[in-house]
């Protein structure tokens, strides 16, 4: 069976160089767009679920189920708090952007804001 898949795919005519390339270039194109278009839907979702639009209403607007836009949503703020930034995450860590309380989740999977503290830091002084 995999002999007859090669000679099929051998015999298929390849066209001229100019009209590939053509080709190629209209598919290039067509997929940067498709990937800038992506990429914006999908921090679109993610803002619509921030500002409180329910997940159904999202998947019923877009492309996606309510649980492939939670899952969109869920990876964007975390792309979003993997930012390098000058606020350390709860890993201790210096890749938050977003600010101190905000309710995104952060890769590591936690949602506190701010940090743990560390067994090895020194406790709170009160004087200071």
């Amino acid at each position: 069976m995999a002999a007859a898949r090669e000679t099929i795919w051998d015999m298929t005519p390849r066209p001229d160089p100019q009209t590939e390339t053509t080709w190629l270039r209209k598919l290039d194109r067509a997929t940067t767009a498709h990937e800038k278009a992506r990429a914006t839907l999908e921090e679109l979702i993610a803002d619509a679920r921030a500002a409180g639009v329910p997940l159904m209403t999202i998947a019923k607007h877009t492309p996606y189920s309510r649980e492939w836009a939670r899952k969109i949503a869920d990876r964007v703020d975390a792309e979003r708090c993997n930012a390098v930034g000058d606020a350390p995450n709860s890993l201790g860590t210096e890749r938050c952007k977003l600010p101190a309380g905000h309710e995104g989740r952060h890769a590591e999977g936690t949602t506190s804001w701010p940090q743990k503290r560390r067994l090895n830091d020194e406790p709170p002084n009160p004087d200071a």
